[in-house]
């Protein structure tokens, strides 16, 4: 029989879970970056990617999916579904950057959007395993644990939009967002700008990581 008694129910904390310690979408996209950073990343990308929505008499370009490319080390199956596992990771006790609490790329992603993307690669990206998490189906008790990864191709709009797709890396992308207070590309990327900036000033000033930031349509 289904133990319907667990102590924690995955599908009704989840959105509690999504109001949990992040100012704004700006915080959240630093938390991903400080992964790759961790990771080994010289390179980093923020693609904000847009639609054109109608609205009422006018037609508006509106944000319809965010991604986070980095030239890392890259993760194994085990390590990627860790990563995707709350209250989970390999940096449990490392306090060099500020997601060490195993929480980083989840929680910072449904906090944003309900769908998070991801692929990671250590032989070409043509390699890249997937999995991902989804708020819907967590909600519907349809989704229990994390996938299982497998190899599965990266879009190819990611593949025209970045410019980092080396021998290793990760794409993390956030889909079905609908919890951004900024609209538009190029509003995440202003006010995303100086929070990254500030965070990561060190690695910028001396080169060590280069952040790059780019709008596109996806219409």
């Amino acid at each position: 029989m289904e133990n319907t008694h667990d102590i924690v129910p995955t599908h009704l904390v989840v959105n509690a879970m999504r109001d949990n310690g992040y100012k704004n979408a700006a915080y959240a996209i630093a938390e991903l970056m400080d992964n790759s950073i961790q990771a080994g990343a010289t390179i980093v990308e923020l693609l904000c990617g847009e639609r054109i929505e109608q609205l009422k008499q006018r037609a508006r370009a509106r944000i319809s999916e965010i991604a986070v490319l980095d030239n890392g080390h890259g993760m194994t199956s085990d390590v990627l579904q860790m990563a995707l596992q709350f209250g989970n990771g390999t940096r449990l006790n490392d306090f060099s950057g500020i997601g060490r609490f195993g929480m980083g790329l989840p929680n910072s992603s449904i906090s944003q959007a309900r769908r998070v993307e991801v692929w990671s690669w250590r032989n070409g990206s043509e390699n890249a395993i997937y999995s991902y998490l989804d708020i819907d189906e967590i909600e519907k008790s349809q989704l229990k644990s994390v996938p299982t990864p497998i190899i599965k191709e990266i879009p190819d709009i990611w593949k025209e939009v970045g410019s980092n797709f080396g021998m290793t890396g990760t794409l993390v992308v956030w889909k079905n967002i609908d919890k951004i207070m900024w609209r538009t590309a190029n509003s995440i990327i202003d006010n995303s700008e100086l929070i990254i900036g500030r965070m990561y000033r060190y690695f910028l000033v001396d080169d060590s990581v280069v952040i790059k930031l780019k709008s596109f349509d996806m219409s």
